[in-house]
Parts: structure tokens; C-alpha cells; sequence
């Protein structure tokens, strides 16, 4: 009986499964069906293809009408495995051109969706000046799209061009200024004599769903101003921020570990815990592990990532894992919250910045999960578009043009991580820094009791049993 309630509970384990991918696909297809053309653009193109000669995954898409005819790019654009199957030149040129990346179809869209969606990119798409050299004629179109984009916001929105980055400033004036005046009005409380209750434990549960919605306030004011390209705001976010994040975190952990060693912990809380803290730590740190060193391998080795997405059965797999593991480290976020949250002896070990770490990486996975969901085929375009930026950040040449047109989920992806580089002086994520690796080969230690433990847990006395002895 107990054999036939296990196989019963896996297979509608199994169904349930199913039934969980089925709506994930049902609903992937109904939200990428766009209207417009910029939508379908914004939602299907953006990621892989410039409104100019700029290349990406795919080629720029200035003049794309003069390379094929409407008939020929509606059929491409559907089913582009088809053409290929059927050995069309054009589309074998192409594929064999772009490393044999699989353009993905788009069977959903109609004819006029497509011809609206060509119509977009001729009006938008820069074509290069005859005679000049195709790098340059990119460069040079790349940055008249942007100043003309931004001279479209400077008559859409005059208020914002001219006062948008006085108000930035002055928000966080303000901020600065209501904290210094907290400071001071508890310090004048302490030195009246008023204290608070001892081990009073702060309402972490407000805090961090203040560190939330502040979070997404801040999140759309970035995305307003990126798509908007207000101010230098691509410079601040992807130039100046990486260098300052990473001039933060090289600083402030050099301090920490010279004039606050013994702050060097992360506090842990295993012991209070053990059996609920494993089903939420394993799925975390199992889906952040693999996650980050696939990340590291396509910023390593993108020529070899293309080059397994040149097949589109292993592109899927390598997706839809990569998919998986994030749903599991989101999963281990949540309860790793919920068991904080709940538990009154974690959280007297608990502090304000560990609510901060919660809600960066509460970020920093939604947006990841968001860019595999909604921008397709995120290890080919992050081999060919955020591969060359991180590698122009380290050579201290930063060429922002790729990351300046990607959709705003890559952008506030990109912008979490450095954040979360920038707070790991602050944070228990500093003992990242000093791993216990003279664990792996130092001599065996041995722990022997010498007394009952039953016995000592009812004993009046200071000290009970015998001395303890080393070995």
C-alpha cells in the first residue's frame, strides 16, 4: 500500500511538473505577442540586432530592406529554419556569416505585424555615409541615433532635460539630510537619558519591504532616464558605476580586513536551524553557483558558447536549465526570508544590511529570470554584446554602444551586479574573502566529551565533569 501512495504522489508530482511548464510556454507566447512595430522590435530584435550597422548577434539593421525584398524578410523572420532547410543563399550566408546562431522564428506575428515591424526600422535605422569605413560609419550613426533621441526628449519633455538631474541630486540631498537629522535626534535622545528596551528587536519585515518599494522607485526613475537617455545617465550607470563599485569593494574590504578582522563572519545560524535552513540554502546556493560560473564561462570562452548554440537543440537546453537553476535560487531567496522573518532566534542575529543584501538580490534574480523569459537567448547575446563591454570595463577602455541599446531588464541586471560588488565591504557577503581553504589540509581535530550530556544539561554547578584535556 505504502508503494502504491509513492508512485501515486510522483506521478502527480510528475503531472503537476507538466502542467507548471505548459502554462511557463503558454504564457511566454502570450506576452510576447507585441502590437506595434517599435513593441515587437523593442521585445524580439532588440537584443540581437542594431537599429544600425552596428553588429551584435546578429547583423545591424540599417538598410535591411535593400538587402532583401519584403517577401523574402517576412519569410525569414517566420520561419527562418525553413530557408535553410530549403539551402536559400542569402540565408546561408548569413548563418555561416554569425557564427551559426540559430535566428529564433516568430510564426506568431502576422504579415502586417512583420511589414510594420520593417516599417519601424527603416524610419528609425541609420544608414552609413557613402565612403566611410563601416566601423566608423557605425560609430558616427550609432551616436547621431542617440542625439537625435535625445533632442526628441528635449521637445517631448523639457521639464525632465533641464531639471531631471537636479532633481536626482536633490533626492538624494534630501536623503542625506533626513538621515543626518535621525542621527542627531538620537543622539539628543540618548544624552536626555532615554534608552530604548534592551534586545529590542527591530520590525525587520517593514524595513525590508521599505528597502523594496524604495528599491522599485529607484529602479524607475534609472529605467525612465535610461530610455530616455537623460543627462549622462548610460555613462553613470555603465561607466562610472563599474569602476566605483569595484574601487568600493577593493578599499572598504582591505579596511574591513586590516582594522575590523574580527567583523570577518557571516554570522551564521545553522546551528539553530539545521533541517528548514537545508531546503532553503541548498536550492540558493546551488542555483547562484551555477548561474555565476555560467556567466563566467561565457565572459571567458563566448567564441566556444556560440559555438555549442550553433545547434539549436543544445541553445534550448543550455536556456531552459540555466532557467531552472534561477527559479531554484529565487526559491531559496524566499524561504531563506520567510525562515528569517519567522524566527525570533535568527533575528536577533540579524541587522539592517541584511535586509539591504535581501532586497539587491531579490533584484538582481527577478531581473535575471525576467531577461531569460522575456529577451531570448541570453548566453548567445551575452557572448557577443556584455562579453565585449565587461572585457572594454577591465582594459579601462569602456565601450558602452552595445549595452546603451539593450532592453532596460539587461540594464537593471548589469546595474544590481555592480550594486551588489559595491556592498560587499558592508556585508556579511565579505566572508566570501576568507574561505576556510587551510581546512583542506591541516591536521584532523578530535573532540572527545567527557562528561554526559543528559546529566550536564540538569547540573547546577559552574563547572562539571573532568578538566578537558587536548589531544
Amino acid at each position: 500500500m505504502s508503494q502504491l501512495i509513492k508512485i501515486w504522489s510522483r506521478l502527480c508530482y510528475a503531472k503537476a511538473i507538466n502542467l507548471v511548464w505548459v502554462g511557463v510556454f503558454l504564457l511566454h507566447s502570450l506576452v510576447l505577442q507585441a502590437k506595434s512595430g517599435e513593441e515587437n522590435f523593442n521585445s524580439l530584435c532588440m537584443t540581437c540586432h542594431s537599429l544600425t550597422d552596428k553588429v551584435l548577434v546578429g547583423p545591424g539593421l540599417a538598410g535591411v530592406k535593400d538587402r532583401a525584398s519584403e517577401e523574402w524578410l517576412i519569410k525569414w523572420i517566420k520561419d527562418p529554419a525553413a530557408l535553410l532547410s530549403a539551402n536559400d543563399k542569402y540565408a546561408t550566408e548569413i548563418f555561416n556569416k554569425f557564427n551559426k546562431v540559430p535566428m529564433p522564428g516568430f510564426p506568431q506575428l502576422s504579415d502586417d505585424e512583420i511589414k510594420e515591424l520593417l516599417a519601424f526600422i527603416d524610419s528609425k535605422s541609420v544608414a552609413p555615409a557613402a565612403g566611410a569605413p563601416a566601423e566608423t560609419a557605425s560609430a558616427s550613426s550609432s551616436s547621431s541615433s542617440v542625439s537625435s533621441s535625445t533632442d526628441s526628449v528635449l521637445k517631448e519633455d523639457p521639464f525632465f532635460s533641464k531639471f531631471g538631474f537636479l532633481i536626482f541630486i536633490g533626492i538624494a540631498v534630501v536623503g542625506f539630510l533626513l538621515y543626518r537629522y535621525k542621527r542627531k535626534t538620537k543622539e539628543l535622545i540618548n544624552h536626555l537619558g532615554h534608552h530604548e528596551p534592551a534586545h529590542q528587536i527591530p520590525n525587520y519585515a517593514f524595513l525590508l519591504m521599505s528597502y523594496l518599494g524604495i528599491a522599485g522607485v529607484l529602479i524607475f526613475l534609472v529605467v525612465y532616464m535610461l530610455e530616455n537617455n537623460l543627462g549622462k545617465i548610460n555613462d553613470m550607470m555603465f561607466i562610472a558605476l563599474p569602476y566605483v563599485a569595484f574601487a568600493i569593494f577593493i578599499i572598504g574590504s582591505i579596511y574591513r580586513y586590516t582594522k575590523r578582522g574580527y567583523q570577518f563572519t557571516s554570522l551564521s545560524s545553522q546551528f539553530l536551524e539545521g533541517k528548514k535552513l537545508f531546503w532553503a540554502s541548498q536550492p540558493f546556493h546551488w542555483g547562484i553557483f551555477i548561474i555565476f560560473f555560467g556567466h563566467l564561462i561565457a565572459f571567458l570562452f563566448p567564441k566556444a558558447v556560440l559555438a555549442w548554440n550553433g545547434e539549436p537543440v543544445r541553445l534550448l537546453i543550455l536556456e531552459y536549465s540555466s532557467f531552472a537553476f534561477g527559479i531554484a535560487a529565487l526559491f531559496g531567496l524566499a524561504m531563506l526570508i520567510k525562515r528569517r522573518l519567522n524566527n525570533k532566534s535568527l533575528l536577533v542575529v540579524a541587522n539592517k544590511m541584511d535586509m539591504l543584501v535581501y532586497t539587491v538580490l531579490a533584484v538582481q534574480i527577478l531581473s535575471g529570470l525576467g531577461v531569460a523569459f522575456f529577451v531570448r537567448w541570453g548566453s548567445s547575446w551575452f557572448s557577443s554584446v556584455l562579453t565585449p563591454y565587461l572585457r572594454s570595463i577591465f582594459s579601462f577602455n569602456p565601450d558602452i554602444t552595445a549595452v546603451a541599446e539593450t532592453p532596460w531588464l539587461v540594464q537593471v541586471h548589469i546595474i544590481s551586479a555592480f550594486v551588489i560588488i559595491g556592498i560587499i565591504p558592508f556585508t556579511r557577503f565579505v566572508h566570501f574573502l576568507v574561505y576556510p581553504l587551510d581546512y583542506l589540509w591541516r591536521r584532523t581535530q578530535v573532540v572527545i566529551w567527557n562528561w554526559n550530556p543528559k546529566n550536564i544539561r540538569a547540573s547546577v554547578k559552574w563547572n562539571f565533569g573532568k578538566k578537558t584535556r587536548n589531544h
